[in-house]
């Protein structure tokens, strides 16, 4: 999906803490939607750490098991702090823990690979490892794949082909048996679901 097509504005920046307060009684749908939502952000902090896509994927795992054991204690404690700057942290700390663990095994395992790692991350673990436009990209991405996969198929190929691909209405209408209006209504309500999902975002 093209970057113009969804963006972060205004008010739709900030949490929405319903998702938070859901996590903290442990609602398994609000769990699966977070999983869904942040798995790809938690997988590309992991890669920019350094690590490879199997690695990635087992310290994800490693750190919403962090985040459900440790949600109920969350805070936002002082001013500009954010959920997902403190689920970046955690990602940080499982990734050094998932490190450390490795240097430790033998040279032939990757031991180390992994102390090299190790000594350089004050050079890997910055701030600036993963730009804020990089994440909202990857979220935006997310929310709007996981919106047109709860849609029908005819309103989801309108909306790709209206919105992505940048034909024009009436040509979508007619190949796939619609109106025109109908295809700006798909338009209409996918762009609408896919803004109201992205109040559920955090900004950092």
């Amino acid at each position: 999906m093209t970057d113009d097509c969804v963006e972060f504005s205004g008010t739709a920046e900030k949490t929405s803490y319903s998702l938070i307060d859901r996590l903290k009684t442990k609602d398994q749908e609000a769990w699966r939607h977070f999983v869904q939502l942040y798995g790809p952000l938690v997988y590309h902090w992991c890669c920019r750490f350094g690590l490879q896509d199997a690695e990635a994927a087992d310290v994800g795992q490693e750190v919403f098991r962090t985040v459900s054991g440790s949600i109920t204690g969350f805070q936002l404690n002082h001013k500009g702090s954010s959920f997902r700057g403190w689920l970046r942290t955690v990602t940080r700390t499982r990734t050094i823990d998932f490190l450390r663990r490795k240097a430790k095994e033998p040279e032939a395992v990757g031991g180390s690979d992994a102390r090299a790692m190790l000594h350089d991350l004050p050079a890997g673990f910055t701030e600036g490892t993963s730009s804020p436009e990089d994440e909202e990209r990857i979220l935006v991405r997310r929310v709007s794949d996981m919106v047109l996969e709860n849609c029908k198929a005819e309103s989801r190929q309108a909306f790709l082909r209206v919105v992505v691909a940048g034909e024009h209405p009436s040509v979508v209408a007619a190949d796939l048996g619609m109106t025109v209006n109908a295809v700006y209504l798909a338009k209409s309500h996918i762009l609408r679901r896919i803004r109201e999902e992205l109040f559920l975002l955090v900004n950092v």
